[in-house]
């Protein structure tokens, strides 16, 4: 028992290095930087719960289904328009994302034993991200139980004669409107929602791979070449050191290009699979609903997007480049990768739990100022009609790339090069 003690301890001096800390370290770090983000956006957002209610009808029925709104904890914000496009157009709900139609007549159907409807419009926005379009969903999914259930409770106290049972479980049936960019069709909230965070987590996920797939491999490749000597003979020949720089990027920006380019292959075959799902019936009528809001990818989308994931791994590549110089050897590349992760993650995690459209400027700046948040966030930014954000993303990630290689190519001009360190602290196998 002793022996195999003493070996316990070994095993765990050995694997508890200061690489492993620092990386432990950093990811506790990194969530609370999210943890706290998130609970500060939700706090200052969460706070509103509010639907603009257009009510047409102006009846005690009506009255009855803004009260079950009201304890449905929904802050009612009502409209003086003569029609939804009117509301929509207000000024004064510029900011409202929820809107509910009480058309004219809904209380006279509804005692004449006719079906009625109660409309509801989400209006998504060009930047919305995260929680945003979900909560939309869910307000619609809440507020339509109870109006439902305030419509049948007025309808069983007055007993009327002859009410199918069909008509009393649903008086005043629910149609949902999507209204994107001024364009509105009539489609299940929920799929529309669905559709969008295929666009939120999916591509995103691919091109955090990519990147940390990128980002690995040539930072392993130049920290083997220090391990090895072999950067040193290539300092030391007469070959111009500005080509070797040159080099190293050029093979890294061909990776980069046919790591794109599989990636829009795969966005491609992913985008038809889902088309092919909605192949009859409901679910084709709501990707036709889709298509007629904008929600395709064209060919220039496409091709937008592919630039912005390409700019996203050379930005990726050229720091990785200058993390591997100053890696001891190949055993200290996964700490060094840590400094990348963050930023990425960041950029990842964070627009998938914060709604852009209403996160305060402090979020916004942290998050445009990471250039991968830019390839996340390019298809939806694309599907939602916003291409000056995917051209100013584009534009700002190829000045970070550039920024970057030509600190890579002063780093390479000096002699400094090969004995380079993170001053005060040796990376190499955790040794002393």
């Amino acid at each position: 028992m002793n022996i195999f003690l003493v070996l316990f301890k070994k095993e765990i001096k050995e694997l508890l290095t200061r690489q492993l800390l620092i990386s432990i370290a950093a990811m506790l770090f990194i969530f609370a930087v999210i943890g706290k983000s998130v609970g500060s956006h939700s706090r200052s957002s969460g706070v509103r719960n509010s639907v603009v209610l257009l009510d047409l009808d102006r009846s005690p029925l009506s009255k009855r289904i803004a009260g079950a709104m009201r304890k449905a904890k929904a802050e009612i914000l009502p409209s003086g328009a003569a029609n939804i496009a009117a509301a929509l157009a207000d000024p004064q709900f510029a900011g409202e994302n929820s809107f509910i139609l009480l058309p004219a007549g809904l209380e006279k159907d509804v005692a004449g034993q006719k079906a009625s409807r109660v409309e509801y419009y989400s209006r998504f926005r060009r930047d919305a991200s995260g929680l945003g379009p979900a909560l939309a969903a869910g307000r619609v999914r809440k507020l339509s139980t109870a109006v439902s259930g305030a419509v049948s409770a007025w309808a069983l106290e007055r007993r009327l004669p002859g009410l199918s049972a069909d008509l009393l479980k649903d008086p005043a049936p629910a149609r949902e409107f999507a209204v994107i960019d001024g364009r509105m069709e009539q489609v299940p909230v929920a799929q529309v929602v669905a559709f969008m965070q295929s666009q939120s987590y999916f591509f995103p996920m691919a091109v955090f791979f990519i990147v940390m797939l990128s980002a690995q491999m040539i930072m392993t490749s130049v920290a083997s070449e220090k391990e090895n000597k072999t950067l040193e003979t290539l300092l030391s020949s007469p070959v111009d050191r500005r080509l070797l720089v040159l080099s190293k990027l050029a093979a890294s920006t061909s990776i980069a290009a046919a790591l794109s380019l599989a990636y829009m292959l795969g966005m491609r075959s992913f985008m038809s699979g889902i088309n092919s799902i909605a192949g009859a019936g409901p679910a084709a009528a709501a990707s036709e609903a889709l298509a007629r809001l904008g929600l395709v990818m064209t060919p220039s989308g496409y091709l937008l997007t592919g630039l912005s994931v390409l700019f996203c791994i050379l930005c990726a590549i050229s720091m990785a480049f200058i993390l591997g110089i100053l890696a001891e050897d190949v055993k200290s590349v996964q700490t060094l990768l840590t400094p990348l992760m963050m930023p990425l993650m960041l950029a990842y995690l964070l627009p998938i739990f914060i709604d852009l459209s209403t996160a305060n400027f402090g979020i916004k700046f942290l998050l445009y100022a990471i250039p991968f948040t830019h390839a996340f966030m390019a298809p939806q930014n694309i599907l939602m009609g916003n291409i000056q954000q995917v051209l100013y993303g584009i534009a700002y990630q190829a000045a970070v790339f550039a920024a970057f290689v030509l600190l890579a190519a002063r780093l390479f001009s000096g002699d400094a090069l090969l004995t380079l360190r993170i001053k005060g602290f040796k990376f190499g196998g955790g040794g002393r």
